[in-house]
């Protein structure tokens, strides 16, 4: 089996992923490929890989580098991909650019100028990735980690007719920070249906050992705590700091449905949370994302070089994500249920056919199967299937150089809803973009 991971130097997801690998029996004998334009970035990772396999000893893997595309994708079974087209630079600017307008965003992955930006200029580089693909290794699955997440999945499926699958950890992650709070000890015992898109999923039921876990969380006064403004629980993620669980139970309240994630990331589709500096003031959001994520990026980079260095310990024990769980699944290693990103084929009934949504799938030998989810309540329907909508019209924006798609999706997000700015503003996006 030869896995090719696209972005393989990067210092925040190959520490998560490939322990993982390492200390799974079944990829024996496999090899893995990490590609990445940034040749030092790659001798540290693969430095740390070899770590990896000599303490303890885990499974034989073959590692190996290469800074060119074609070297990794040919004859590769699954490709992973976790890149961030422009580096930090590039993502710093999406959030410039929406503050010289005057807007904001908190994670900018999805929705608004930062979360338009992002798309724009990912989407040509996952199809293009796709496209060698085709060419070099037609039979493999594309694996996507790279936000926006829901969007770049359908992208590669949409305009290059790939297999793709997306993995996001928050939706387990954002569940089991609520274990303490309706009294689960661990997952066994636990249940849950979720459906939505990437960071716009929900929680529609969720069970523990048969009783309803949401109406234990109700009774416990976990609502009325957080709008006299108690920080519920928090989670400090790798890959995005620590996040909050809050405003999630806020719009709980307001909505009657219980967002599946952080503050963090459900807030940025709410413009009664983000659409001025009074109402971030009011509502207690001070994440920033130039600054933290700044900050973010270098603190994995010292991390993984106090590992290299013996100043900081190996992980231990298997990481959040499952894309190696996938993988044997997939392989007949067994059958396995996670939360993922997956083409439409009606698990969530009344979003389009064909969009890629987030919701339970079942994996095996014979392939991805959806949990049936049926049909989201109206009130989320009406949250959901306008994000898909935008993501389509910035992809093909991206896809045709076309700035009257872009222009019709931002003028109407809710963060933007501005038909004043919006000719410069999109102008500045597509050159900016397209530059790439």
């Amino acid at each position: 089996m030869k896995i090719a991971i696209i972005g393989g130097g990067s210092s925040a997801w190959m520490p998560q992923l490939l322990p993982d690998f390492v200390q799974n029996d079944f990829f024996t004998g496999a090899s893995i490929c990490l590609m990445d334009i940034n040749a030092v970035a790659l001798e540290r990772v693969l430095a740390y890989s070899e770590m990896l396999l000599e303490n303890p000893p885990g499974s034989f893997i073959v590692f190996s580098t290469t800074t060119e595309l074609d070297q990794a994708l040919e004859g590769a079974d699954f490709v992973i991909v976790a890149i961030s087209q422009g580096n930090l630079e590039g993502e710093i600017h999406d959030h410039v650019i929406a503050r010289k307008y005057g807007y904001y965003n908190i994670k900018g992955s999805e929705v608004g100028i930062a979360g338009a930006s992002r798309t724009l200029r990912h989407t040509r580089e996952l199809v293009r990735i796709a496209n060698r693909m085709k060419a070099l290794c037609p039979k493999a699955t594309l694996l996507n980690v790279t936000n926006p997440l829901t969007a770049l999945t359908r992208a590669v499926e949409k305009y290059a007719n790939v297999h793709s699958v997306g993995f996001c950890h928050g939706v387990r992650n954002h569940l089991e920070v609520l274990f303490p709070l309706f009294g689960a000890d661990g997952w066994e015992g636990v249940d849950f249906l979720v459906g939505g898109v990437d960071h716009c999923s929900w929680q529609l039921d969720i069970r523990l050992n048969g009783r309803d876990a949401l109406q234990i969380l109700r009774e416990g006064g976990w609502i009325e705590r957080a709008k006299l403004g108690d920080t519920i629980a928090a989670y400090d993620d790798p890959f995005a700091g620590r996040e909050n669980q809050r405003l999630r139970m806020i719009l709980w309240d307001t909505i009657g449905y219980l967002p599946a994630i952080s503050d963090e990331h459900c807030a940025e589709f709410f413009g009664q949370f983000m659409g001025s500096e009074a109402l971030r003031k009011y509502y207690n959001i001070t994440y920033d994302r130039i600054e933290e994520r700044t900050t973010a990026v270098e603190r994995s980079k010292l991390h993984l070089l106090d590992i290299l260095k013996g100043r900081a310990e190996l992980p231990a024990g298997r990481s959040n994500e499952c894309i190696d769980r996938f993988i044997q699944a997939i392989c007949g290693g067994g059958a396995w249920t996670d939360v993922l990103n997956y083409r439409n084929i009606g698990q969530i009934s009344n979003l389009p056919y064909d969009s890629v949504v987030e919701s339970k799938c079942l994996v095996d030998a014979t392939g991805v199967h959806p949990v049936m989810v049926g049909k989201l309540p109206p009130i989320l329907e009406s949250i959901v299937r306008p994000v898909i909508i935008r993501e389509e019209l910035y992809m093909d924006a991206a896809m045709e150089e076309d700035i009257g798609k872009l222009k019709a999706g931002l003028s109407t997000d809710p963060l933007v809803n501005d038909f004043q700015k919006i000719d410069a503003l999109c102008d500045e996006l597509m050159k900016y973009n397209l530059s790439f």
